[in-house]
């Protein structure tokens, strides 16, 4: 059995080229009904901040809360679900729909527990890693404003889980106009998990 939900294509690489997950919540929001372009979704729902230095020392926010960098551009990192969870939110209530949807955060689902979504017709906001590679050993490093040292696991990616078959998950993945394309359901499970397991979806109102 298959099943794919019908959702938009939005390629990132060329204008948003760190703006995965900013991409990946425009596509899920258009997908029931909501015109929003990523521009106004970055610049007017999208929490985000610059890296700023002091005493010779790279500081940066929170990806938990807050996007590090610009989306359009080489500064730009990611972030995590309760980022977007926000963001999304913000999108509701500007576009007049939060009557209609709240937004679930389902950190912690594999792709298999979200497929009940795909059943209902709704995509998933889902992390996994960039061309479903490994995540490096390396890590990228910054200060957050308490000082404290955050360590960004590299590799990190965004994409629209839409679908699902025998085999394989199937995504939106707006890296490089991938499309809507397949992978094998356990490497989706592994790079789901080495990531944090985000995942972040609409829910329409009145429904449990």
């Amino acid at each position: 059995m298959k099943k794919i939900v019908p959702a938009p294509y939005i390629d990132q690489t060329e204008r948003w080229v760190n703006g995965c997950e900013s991409i990946s919540s425009v596509m899920l929001l258009q997908a029931v009904g909501i015109s929003i372009d990523p521009d106004t979704f970055i610049a007017r729902d999208l929490p985000h901040a610059p890296y700023w230095e002091q005493d010779g020392r790279l500081y940066g926010p929170d990806p938990w809360q807050v996007y590090p960098g610009d989306p359009h551009d080489h500064t730009g990192y990611g972030c995590y679900a309760p980022c977007i969870v926000k963001a999304l939110n913000s999108a509701l209530e500007h576009e007049g729909a939060a009557d209609r949807f709240e937004v679930v955060d389902e950190s912690g689902k594999t792709a298999a527990q979200l497929c009940g979504y795909l059943d209902a017709g709704m995509p998933v906001v889902f992390w996994a890693t960039l061309d479903f590679q490994p995540v490096p050993e390396k890590r990228d490093h910054w200060l957050l404003a308490d000082g404290t040292d955050f360590a960004w696991k590299c590799n990190e990616h965004c994409l629209l889980l839409v679908g699902y078959d025998e085999e394989n998950y199937w995504f939106n993945d707006p890296w490089h106009d991938h499309g809507v394309c397949p992978q094998p359901k356990q490497l989706v499970e592994d790079c789901h998990a080495a990531q944090g397991m985000f995942a972040v979806t609409l829910r329409p109102k009145g429904e449990v």
